[in-house]
């Protein structure tokens, strides 16, 4: 959890959104991969974050060659957990993907409670939030970009 929060943390104190992909194995619900965004085909500022089609063709096929499911994708926002119409339009808009939202990018609340969570379901609605597994230390820790994935 600590790299997902200082990711944010690193972005926020240069202003700018930032965020990434959260990887489980089929049919469980852990996090077996956190995926954060790196430089090549991401798009940061503040108010906006954007993984390019190149970007995301990495981490798919990073997903897909070791039979994994990209769930979930985070990101930041510099106030509070809100939904934007951006977020809404320009997300990945597949049945049952999640969406979640850390508020307060220079200091973001370690419980995921507190961030945003929404569910793709013919549109974004709000869902549960996921629970902060102690256990994390297992989750592979990488980092991807349009040039490929860097495994930490």
């Amino acid at each position: 959890m600590e790299e997902l929060l200082g990711h944010v943390r690193g972005y926020g104190r240069r202003d700018v959104e930032t965020g990434g992909l959260l990887i489980t194995r089929p049919r469980e619900a852990g996090v077996a991969v956190l995926a954060l965004a790196g430089s090549a085909g991401i798009q940061r500022q503040r108010g906006l974050f954007v993984i390019t089609m190149p970007a995301l063709d990495a981490i798919f096929t990073y997903a897909e060659d070791r039979d994994l499911q990209v769930r979930a994708m985070f990101h930041s926002h510099k106030h509070r957990a809100f939904m934007s119409s951006t977020d809404r339009r320009s997300g990945l808009n597949a049945q049952g993907f999640i969406s979640t939202i850390i508020p307060t990018y220079t200091d973001p609340p370690p419980d995921p409670s507190q961030w945003g969570w929404w569910r793709y379901e013919k549109d974004w609605h709000p869902t549960s939030p996921a629970v902060a597994d102690q256990a994390l230390s297992s989750t592979k820790i990488i980092t991807f970009d349009a040039g490929g994935v860097l495994e930490h």
